[in-house]
Parts: C-alpha cells; sequence; structure tokens
C-alpha cells in the first residue's frame, strides 16, 4: 500500500537489530575484559574486533532478514489485520461504554437526577 510507510518500517526494525547485535557484543566484550583482565592493548583489539563483527552481522544477517521476513505483501496483510483489529476493539469498548452509562443511570435514582 505505502511504500513510504514500509520502508519507515523496515528502516525501524533495522535499526533496533543493529542495536541489539551492538548491546549484545558490547555486554560480551565488558564480560571477557573482566573475566580475563585483559591488558589495555589486547581489551583495544577486542573492542575493534567486536565492531567489526557487529558490523558483519548488520550487514551479513541483520538487514537481509529484515528484507527477507518484512516484504511489502506482508507488511501490507499485517497492516490490514491490524487496522481490522483495532477497528473492532473501537467497537467493543464504545459498546461496553455505552452499557456501562446505562447500568450507572439505571443505579442512579429518579429523584437524584
Amino acid at each position: 500500500m505505502s511504500t513510504r510507510r514500509n520502508f519507515a518500517t523496515r528502516l525501524i526494525v533495522a535499526v533496533t537489530g543493529d542495536i541489539a547485535i551492538g548491546i549484545a557484543l558490547t555486554s560480551a566484550c565488558v564480560w571477557i575484559i573482566e573475566w580475563a583482565a585483559l591488558s589495555l592493548f589486547l581489551s583495544f583489539m577486542l573492542w575493534m574486533l567486536s565492531i567489526v563483527l557487529s558490523l558483519a552481522i548488520s550487514q551479513y544477517v541483520v538487514h537481509p532478514a529484515v528484507n527477507a521476513l518484512l516484504c511489502d505483501r506482508k507488511l501490507d496483510r499485517g497492516m490490514a489485520v491490524a487496522s481490522a483489529l483495532a477497528s473492532t476493539a473501537t467497537q467493543v469498548g464504545q459498546a461496553l461504554w455505552l452499557r456501562m452509562q446505562q447500568r450507572l443511570a439505571d443505579l442512579v435514582p429518579a429523584a437524584a437526577r
């Protein structure tokens, strides 16, 4: 349906995946540095290796997975389902609200109105 919406969705998912990979590798680096009590040079080399690994995972795993899992057809169907679900939930909410108002009106005595 909307190319802009699909692009924005893919972009947000890809950036989120990149951040998740970066945080996971950063946590692993910190754990290794603390556990192994690495020297300054080895710590620096580990951080550089982690950065390169993060970029490689982003380029060869995250972005192709986002493109494969979030094609236009799947995004359009997902948006149609979400829109239908939101519409149904709105209708149910309105019906419940009206029913609650009627019940509250029945509880209040006529003299108090």
